[in-house]
């Protein structure tokens, strides 16, 4: 039998292994919603106290106990805090908090609700509002858009990061990579937010999302500008991250959302021009300190930029979102299989795992592993986040199929 560790490793060596790792909650795109982890550990007889770690999205910690149980491979590495442009919501300090059902739960002490009379829930620090969860939601809105009246390079030269590196984040850091990579024998996922790994969708968020698409057509010397000083922000953060982190960590994250569920959000040509260079420079960045491989995610239909993802030194995509256009995974495997790693697209959340019976479900997990897992080079996992409403039963049809073989 092989380790964790030494599993996870195999396969992104597109090596064969003696069994398809899997990755239960490894990351903020494999992770399973607060709601649905609670229901999943009482329907186990488990007694836990959960914690939320994205507060955005409502993500669940998995103990390593849930972890074994689910037969996963992967832990989670992750900053200090990962909430999107939430820095003050750090992961060393806890409370007591309630999911969005009210179910008692922890959460970062800087996370201050403000409970609204129409339901809704506010994250305000500082005289600013950084979320809001509608009443009808389930997860949180990032609210400021900083950038959103810049027009010119010198508007962005006076925009403050909010995601500085620290002397108490650096002592955290060191003490995860201690407590993971030498309390268990699982492969360590280094989770980075946005802040830190995106450079499409961080900018939709900073600029908001139609002055930033305006932006990138009508004022491009401004947003060339703006990726230039994103990367040097990146470089500050990776160089420090890295020192500590680099020598155990087997994935890095990467996040762009480049692609919508029929076609990609930006003609290939302004992808090749603006974002390929940054991700090549930043890839290259991180290779240098680490031999950790680079996992992008980037739902939706990509097909055609994926041999853009392999020349700039990709190593890893998730989650070969299936039900997308020209994303059939045999077509994948088929062309790119012998360059990339595919980690995720187990079983589909938008359709089989909310929508399929358990048979389904099981058939679809089977069906998936016996394809991508030929010749290695595949971390199984859902596609995307195991949401809210999806009962046990469902989860444990997921875990138990991919780890029985059968």
């Amino acid at each position: 039998m092989m380790t964790s560790r030494e599993r996870v490793r195999r396969a992104l060596n597109h090596e064969e292994t003696d069994r398809v790792p899997v990755d239960f909650g490894g990351s903020r795109v494999t992770g399973i919603a607060a709601v649905a982890y609670r229901r999943l550990a009482a329907h186990l007889g488990m007694r836990e106290d959960i914690r939320i770690y994205d507060i955005k999205q409502q993500l669940a910690e998995p103990s390593h106990a849930m972890i074994d149980r689910m037969g996963g491979d992967v832990v989670q590495l992750h900053r200090l805090a990962p909430s999107t442009g939430m820095a003050f919501m750090g992961l060393d300090e806890w409370k007591a908090g309630v999911m969005v059902d009210g179910a008692p739960c922890l959460v970062p002490r800087g996370y201050e609700p403000t409970f609204k009379n129409d339901g809704s829930i506010e994250i305000w620090h500082d005289g600013v509002l950084y979320a809001r969860r509608p009443a009808t939601s389930l997860y949180f809105d990032v609210c400021p858009m900083p950038l959103a009246r810049a027009e010119t390079p010198a508007d962005i030269d006076c925009y403050v990061w909010p995601d500085e590196w620290s002397e108490r984040e650096e002592r955290w850091l060191a003490s995860e990579v201690k407590r993971l990579y030498e309390g268990t024998d699982k492969a360590l996922f280094a989770g980075l937010p946005l802040m830190t790994c995106s450079f499409f969708e961080i900018g939709a968020v900073l600029f908001g999302y139609e002055r930033f698409m305006e932006n990138l057509v009508l004022n491009p010397e401004m947003m060339e500008h703006w990726l230039d000083v994103k990367l040097e922000h990146d470089f500050k953060i990776l160089e420090k991250f890295l020192a500590v982190a680099g020598p155990y960590i087997e994935g890095i994250q990467m996040n762009d959302d480049y692609g919508a569920q029929e076609a990609l959000q930006i003609c290939p040509s302004l992808f090749r021009s603006m974002f390929k260079p940054r991700m090549k420079r930043w890839i290259d960045f991180v290779k240098a300190r680490t031999k950790a491989r680079i996992f992008i995610h980037c739902d939706g239909a990509i097909e055609e930029i994926l041999p853009d993802f392999i020349e700039v030194g990709i190593d890893v995509l998730n989650p070969l979102q299936t039900s997308a256009r020209g994303m059939d995974p045999a077509l994948i495997k088929r062309k790119y299989g012998k360059d990339l790693c595919f980690w995720g697209g187990g079983v589909d959340t938008q359709s089989t795992l909310p929508f399929g019976t358990v048979q389904d479900i099981k058939h679809e997990v089977r069906e998936r592993i016996d394809l991508l897992s030929a010749g290695g080079g595949f971390v199984f996992g859902t596609i995307h986040n195991i949401q809210p409403d999806i009962p046990p039963e469902k989860i444990l049809a997921v875990f138990d199929t991919a780890n029985s073989g059968l």
